[in-house]
C-alpha cells in the first residue's frame, strides 16, 4: 500500500487560515504532554462556557461593567484594605474579569500567521516541473526530487500529522512540511487519513473529522 503526492504551487490565501490553526494544534499537543494538570482546568473552564450565547456586542457591555464595579469596589479598599478586604478582592476579581472579557470580545489576529506564511512562502519556491513528489509507503515516507536524491523519514522520526480541510501539516525531525490534499493522485483522501492515523500521532481540524 502506498499514497503519493505529486508538489504543486500552494493556494496561499486558502491554506494560510488552516496552516496557522494546525501550528497552533501542535503547540497545543505539545503544552498538554507537558502540563496535563494545567489544561484539565483549562478543557473545565471551556466546557462551562460552551453553551454561553452571549453576543460579542453584549460581553464586551458586561466586560465594561464588571471594571466599572470593580473600580467602585477596588478603590475604597486600597484606602483601608484591613477593614475593607472582602470589597478589595471582589473588585479586583470584577476588574480582572472585565478586562479578560472585553479582551475576548475582541477579534484578534491568530499570532501563528506569521509561521505559517513563512512555511508556505519556502514551499512556494518549489516548482512542479521539477518532479518533486512525497510518497508513503508501510516503511516511510520518501521525498523525491529530480534535483536530489531521494530522502527517506521513517515513522518513528514523525512527531504528529495534522489534517487541515485542504492540507496535511506534517512534522518531523524538528521540522515542518504542508500537503495540500489536491496534490494527491488518489481520490480517496479519508483512506490515506486512516492509514496514516495508524503509523503517526495525527489530530484532524477538518470540518468532516466528526463524520470520519
Amino acid at each position: 500500500m502506498s499514497y503519493t503526492f505529486r508538489i504543486g504551487p500552494y493556494d496561499t490565501n486558502k491554506l494560510l487560515p488552516q496552516v496557522s490553526k494546525a501550528l497552533e494544534k501542535r503547540t497545543e499537543l505539545i503544552s498538554r504532554e507537558r502540563f496535563p494538570g494545567m489544561w484539565k482546568l483549562t478543557d473545565k473552564f471551556n466546557s462551562m462556557a460552551r453553551g454561553r450565547t452571549r453576543g460579542r456586542l453584549r460581553t464586551g457591555m458586561m466586560s465594561i461593567l464588571c471594571i466599572l464595579l470593580g473600580l467602585v469596589l477596588f478603590v475604597p479598599g486600597l484606602m483601608e484594605p484591613q477593614k475593607l478586604f472582602v470589597p478589595l478582592t471582589t473588585g479586583a476579581v470584577a476588574i480582572g474579569a472585565g478586562i479578560g472579557g472585553l479582551r475576548r470580545s475582541r477579534k484578534q489576529k491568530n499570532p501563528f500567521d506569521k509561521s505559517a506564511r513563512l512555511l508556505l512562502a519556502g514551499k512556494d519556491n518549489i516548482l512542479t516541473e521539477q518532479g518533486a513528489g512525497v510518497c508513503f509507503s508501510d516503511d516511510g515516507m520518501t521525498i523525491i526530487s529530480d534535483n536530489a536524491d531521494a530522502a527517506f523519514v521513517a515513522y518513528s522520526d514523525f512527531e504528529c500529522v495534522i489534517e487541515t480541510a485542504d492540507a496535511f501539516l506534517l512534522v518531523y525531525r524538528d521540522r515542518a512540511a504542508v500537503l495540500q490534499k489536491s496534490d494527491s493522485t488518489t481520490d480517496n483522501i479519508d483512506e490515506f487519513y486512516q492509514f496514516i492515523s495508524q503509523k503517526i500521532k495525527s489530530v484532524s481540524l477538518s470540518p468532516q473529522a466528526d463524520i470520519k
